[in-house]
């Protein structure tokens, strides 16, 4: 990658930084400066991958992996990420295997009455799979859910930012 092609990450906000240790997930995470900004694409791949990556042995449920993927974010979006109450803590059955989340992504068309992308704004649908793991070799029920993820930049100068993602 070229600095032509890659923008500099967004600043994180302050309160949407991680409730946990600052530690990596295992498996690991994409690396925002890594990460194409430009490419829509793979700034949403990128956000949903570190939104759904969990760590028992890290973090105290998923709000902590939705404020890892804040420098992917619109500043509006990572304020309403940061001022959301956990859901709740992740599973004991998780934590007694120390287990995290393997997750893997595929592009999916968008489906419905979806608008073609714009140089300001995008859409993208990811079929989400993740199998909760355990450090001792225990793997628990796989879960997949459909991620929608919209983009915006403010001009085809801007790096993209996830400014929703809902899912099914």
């Amino acid at each position: 990658m070229t600095a032509a092609t890659t923008a500099a990450p967004s600043p994180t906000p302050t309160a949407c930084r991680p409730t946990a240790s600052a530690k990596t997930p295992e498996g690991g995470l994409p690396d925002p400066k890594d990460v194409d900004q430009r490419d829509a694409t793979a700034v949403a791949r990128a956000a949903v991958t570190v939104m759904w990556t969990v760590d028992s042995a890290i973090d105290r449920g998923q709000r902590d992996a939705y404020l890892r993927a804040c420098p992917y974010l619109t500043p509006d979006y990572a304020a309403r990420v940061a001022a959301e109450q956990a859901v709740g803590p992740l599973p004991q059955q998780w934590r007694d295997h120390r287990a995290y989340a393997e997750v893997r992504l595929e592009l999916r068309q968008p489906e419905g009455d979806l608008d073609p992308d714009t140089p300001t704004m995008a859409y993208r649908q990811w079929q989400v799979t993740v199998t909760p793991t355990g450090r001792d070799e225990w793997k628990g029920r796989t879960v997949r859910a459909i991620a929608f993820v919209t983009l915006t930049r403010a001009s085809p100068r801007d790096p993209w930012r996830v400014a929703r993602v809902s899912t099914a």
